[in-house]
């Protein structure tokens, strides 16, 4: 929230790109941020599990920000200044290099954030055991902290770090957010020992997908007269029937 808030400026007043370029190019990175979960999240799901998919993707977006901080830094990843002059005002648009480290420096900060998002509730919810009375109330406690910081965060993002932004520095307020996720990466690999681990049931877009295969392979099958005979290994008890209802 502390980069993308006033990203817009950033575009416009430094990188001299057009108002409609610039805000495409934000909605763009947070969108992408979004979407990302969805990668992430079949990444927990399937192959790494949340506590890996965690640190990798907290190091990427660590790796972003970093990126990012230096890109506001270094003179040469940005153009000169606009030429000012009585009756002219010459503006040089960023080069194709200049944006793409720009470009680099967002995406993987979106690439980060999608596997974070999608993994740190459910690994915060694993080390609970919700038939457990006394830790059900504890994960109750805790969800309460965690969203209580994470508005907290989000509010010192659009306060404190645009601030800072405007009236300091850009790279000094990118600086702070990579400070911060080092930080953060180091307090999580802190309780590595101390974690519960819970084994992966698998990720349901892969069982989503199998559905839709087999479903277009057998699409010119013909439904038998007799439902009952249709292939289900789920227990019978749990099993659910068959309808017309949403033919």
């Amino acid at each position: 929230m502390g980069i993308a808030v006033n990203l817009v400026t950033y575009m416009i007043g430094v990188m001299h790109l057009p108002s409609s370029t610039s805000a495409n190019i934000v909605t763009d990175f947070m969108g992408t941020s979004f979407l990302l979960c969805l990668l992430g999240g079949f990444l927990a799901d399937s192959f790494l599990g949340r506590y890996k998919t965690i640190g990798i993707f907290a190091a990427i977006q660590t790796l972003g920000t970093v990126t990012l901080a230096i890109s506001t830094k270094l003179p040469q990843l940005r153009p000169p200044p606009c030429n000012v002059t009585v009756g002219s005002n010459t503006c040089k648009q960023a080069s194709g290099f200049q944006m793409g480290i720009l470009y680099m420096a967002l995406y993987l900060i979106a690439l980060g954030t999608g596997g974070l998002k999608s993994s740190i509730s459910g690994f915060g919810t694993d080390q609970f055991d919700e038939k457990d009375e006394k830790e059900k109330s504890q994960m109750a406690f805790f969800f309460n902290r965690f969203f209580f910081f994470i508005s907290f965060g989000t509010l010192a993002a659009v306060t404190v770090l645009v601030y800072i932004q405007d009236e300091v520095s850009r790279s000094w307020a990118y600086g702070i957010c990579s400070f911060a996720m080092v930080i953060s990466i180091v307090v999580f690999l802190s309780g590595t020992k101390r974690y519960r681990y819970k084994k992966s049931s698998g990720s349901p877009i892969v069982h989503i997908f199998q559905v839709i295969v087999a479903a277009i392979k057998k699409r010119k099958m013909e439904l038998p007269s007799n439902v009952s005979i249709l292939y289900d290994d789920t227990p019978e008890a749990s099993r659910v029937q068959h309808s017309d209802q949403f033919w």
